[in-house]
């Protein structure tokens, strides 16, 4: 699947930002601490950021930047307090979005509470980022 063209596809509305610069994103890989995605490193060449509808639960998507990722990855303490998860954005409320690292490739999306910040409270929403990214400027529940 050719996630440009998924990316690019203008029936998904949503906020599209300008593309993350190669220098931000090398300094994002290399202090990630995992292995990003490929999908995900090329959503940040094609935009750095973006939010809009999300055609699955919750509803709505914030990416981070590929600036601001590792260091909310700290500020929140996701490390600490959802061991395996890489978190590279939200709901724009209550949730956020992070890759789950504890399992085979490609990871699953999931989506954890802010209150209580709990692995145990993560729920499964995409089978991967391309799906994720599918869902991505659709309404909720059109998926």
């Amino acid at each position: 699947m050719d996630i440009l063209s998924i990316l690019m596809d203008h029936n998904a509305e949503w906020d599209r930002y300008p593309p993350a610069d190669a220098a931000a994103i090398e300094k994002l890989i290399a202090t990630a601490g995992i292995e990003l995605p490929e999908e995900y490193v090329a959503c940040l060449r094609y935009s750095n950021g973006g939010e809009g509808e999300l055609g699955i639960t919750p509803g709505w998507f914030q990416l981070w930047s590929a600036e601001e990722v590792v260091d909310l990855n700290k500020e929140y303490e996701v490390e600490q307090n959802a061991p395996g998860l890489f978190a590279f954005g939200s709901s724009g409320g209550g949730e956020w979005f992070a890759f789950d690292t504890r399992n085979q490739k490609p990871w699953k999306v999931v989506m954890v509470p802010f209150i209580p910040m709990d692995i145990k409270e993560a729920i499964a929403i995409a089978d991967n980022f391309i799906a994720f990214i599918l869902a991505m400027g659709y309404p909720f529940g059109s998926i």
